[in-house]
C-alpha cells in the first residue's frame, strides 16, 4: 500500500505543499488498521470459529501433504544442504533485483530518459505498483488453475506460475523499443505484475516443499538471499545507468528470471525427503499444529 500509494501522496503535497507531511502521516497511519484486523479476525484453520467443517477440510486440502516426524528439528545446516531450498534461493535472489530497480529507478528513469516533469510522474509512476498487487493476486489464483486445468501436483502448479512471470518479464525488457513514454509506463506495470506472480510463488514454495519445523528457517534465509541479490544489483546499475544506460539492465532482469525460473523447476523436486538428526525440544512442539506449513 505505502508503494503503490507513494507516488500519488508526491502529487498532493506538490499540489497543495501546505499540507506538508500529512499525507504519508495518514497513509502509514492505516497499517495499524491491518495489524488491529489481523489479530481480532486472523485463526488457525482448526482453530478459526467463523469456518464450516467443509471450509476448514478444503484449506487443508489445499496443502501440500508431507509426513514429517513431528519430534525432530533440522538444523539450519541441514534445510541449507537440500536442493530445494537453493531452488528457492537463487531463483529469489535472481528475482530481487527486478523489484528493487521498479521501486527505486522508475522515477529517475521517467524524468532521465522520458524527460516527464515530477507532476507527470506523480499521475503515472503508481501505476507499476497497482499492477504488482494485482500480480500478488492473479499469481495465487493460478496456481489452483494449472491443478484443475493440467491435472499437476501443487508443487508444480506453483513453478508454472514462476515460469509465467518469467515470459512476462520480456516486457520490461523491450522497455528500450518503446517510442513511446506511456508503452514504457505498460511494460514496467507489465514487469512489475510479472515479479509480484514470481515472487509471491517462491514465498509460498516454501511453505510446500518445507515442514513446520524447517519452514521458518528456509523462508529466513532465502529472504536473506534475496535482499542479497536485490541489494548487489542496486549498487551495479547505480555504477552503470549513466554509462551502459537503463536499456541493458533491463534485459538483464528478464534474464535473470528466465534463470531463475530454470533453476527452480530443475532443483525443486516433488517429494524430496526431509530428515533432521536433532531432537526438538517440547518446548519448541509445545502449541504447533500439524496444519501449518
Amino acid at each position: 500500500m505505502p508503494s503503490q500509494t507513494g507516488v500519488p501522496r508526491l502529487q498532493f503535497v506538490i499540489v497543495t505543499p501546505e499540507m506538508g507531511a500529512m499525507p504519508g502521516v495518514v497513509t502509514g497511519g492505516t497499517a495499524l488498521i491491518w495489524v488491529a484486523l489481523w489479530l481480532v479476525f486472523f485463526r488457525k484453520p482448526d482453530e478459526h470459529p467463523n469456518l464450516s467443517d467443509e471450509e476448514r477440510q478444503y484449506i487443508l486440502s489445499g496443502q501440500e501433504h508431507r509426513p514429517q516426524d513431528a519430534t525432530t528439528r533440522p538444523s539450519w545446516r541441514h534445510v541449507l544442504s537440500t536442493r530445494r531450498f537453493w531452488g528457492i534461493a537463487i531463483s529469489r535472489f535472481l528475482a530481487e533485483p527486478a523489484w528493487q530497480t521498479f521501486n527505486f529507478w522508475i522515477p529517475l528513469y521517467l524524468f532521465s530518459v522520458r524527460h516527464m516533469n515530477l507532476k507527470e510522474i506523480a499521475l503515472f509512476g503508481w501505476m507499476p505498483f497497482l499492477a504488482a498487487d494485482l500480480g500478488c493476486l492473479v499469481g495465487g489464483y493460478l496456481a489452483p488453475f494449472f491443478i484443475r486445468r493440467f491435472n499437476v501436483s501443487l508443487i508444480t502448479s506453483r513453478k508454472l506460475v514462476i515460469i509465467c512471470g518469467a515470459v512476462l518479464m520480456v516486457g520490461p525488457a523491450c522497455i528500450g523499443l518503446a517510442a513511446s513514454t506511456y508503452v514504457a509506463i505498460a511494460l514496467f506495470c507489465t514487469g512489475a505484475f510479472a515479479h509480484q506472480a514470481i515472487s509471491g510463488a517462491l514465498f509460498t514454495l516454501a511453505s510446500d516443499v518445507f515442514g513446520q519445523l524447517e519452514v521458518g528457517t528456509a523462508t529466513g534465509f532465502s529472504g536473506m538471499c534475496g535482499w542479497l541479490g536485490g541489494m548487489i544489483f542496486s549498487l551495479i546499475a547505480g555504477a552503470l545507468a549513466t554509462t551502459l544506460g537503463y536499456n541493458p539492465l533491463f534485459v538483464c532482469l528478464m534474464l535473470f528470471d528466465v534463470i531463475g525460473a530454470t533453476v527452480a523447476w530443475k532443483l525443486i523436486i516433488h517429494g524430496e525427503p526431509s530428515v533432521s538428526p536433532r531432537k526438538a525440544a517440547p518446548a519448541d512442539l509445545a502449541g504447533r499444529s500439524t496444519w501449518a506449513r
